[in-house]
């Protein structure tokens, strides 16, 4: 899934011939805290209701603003890249341009957690299993092997690293919710498993926690 595939249309964007406050009365209307400028159709970066406020710049001209944050993705790019860019600008949209920089549109955070959920089979009944490991010792062919050999199956996984440490912990999502055999399979392995969650109820709180933490980590 490309970010051209989750580009949200709706999201607003000014020019540089717009003035400060026009930006602001569009970012209270759709309730944003940014929004995308652009020239002659062009991306030139982003303005914030913030730094508005910071410069007391209503009436002037976006175009005498100043040098403006330009944090984009390419429309061929993927999803991943995409949140990628909104976590280390911390940003709550990312805009979207083509190769010759010309803006497309942007994707909200709500497009990327939508997206995520649909790449990650959220919907799907299983279950959930975090291991913990060391970072030589992860193979997910042999974990695979092991689940499989229980008549299970991978739906999706992740790998979580830790700075300062070799150790990771490696998240998957399996198409059955009794683990049970499973969990005992990958611990006779040497496997350590640090959580299971089996039951339709608890994946769902699992992935909406995950949801909840990125959404503060982002502070919208």
């Amino acid at each position: 899934m490309t970010t051209e595939d989750i580009i949200d249309l709706s999201i607003p964007s000014i020019t540089v011939a717009d003035t400060c406050s026009r930006a602001l009365m569009l970012m209270d209307t759709y309730k944003l805290s940014q929004l995308p400028v652009t020239d002659g159709g062009l991306y030139v970066g982003l303005i914030s209701e913030d730094e508005i406020y910071d410069k007391e710049m209503f009436e002037e001209l976006i175009s005498s603003y100043g040098v403006l944050r330009c944090p984009y993705v390419l429309s061929s790019q993927h999803v991943f890249d995409a949140l990628d860019v909104a976590v280390r600008f911390s940003i709550p949209m990312v805009p979207v341009i083509s190769a010759d920089h010309k803006y497309l549109g942007s994707i909200t955070m709500q497009n990327l957690v939508d997206a995520l959920a649909k790449i990650s089979n959220v919907q799907a009944k299983g279950a959930v299993l975090i291991l913990e490991m060391g970072v030589h010792d992860y193979s997910l062919s042999e974990i695979a092997r092991i689940v499989e050999s229980e008549n299970g199956r991978i739906l999706a996984s992740y790998v979580t690293e830790y700075e300062d440490s070799t150790k990771i912990d490696v998240t998957i999502v399996l198409n059955q919710t009794e683990v049970s055999p499973v969990v005992k399979s990958l611990e006779r392995y040497g496997y350590k498993v640090n959580a299971f969650f089996s039951g339709v109820d608890k994946i769902d709180d699992f992935y909406r926690d995950r949801y909840e933490l990125l959404m503060n980590y982002m502070k919208i």
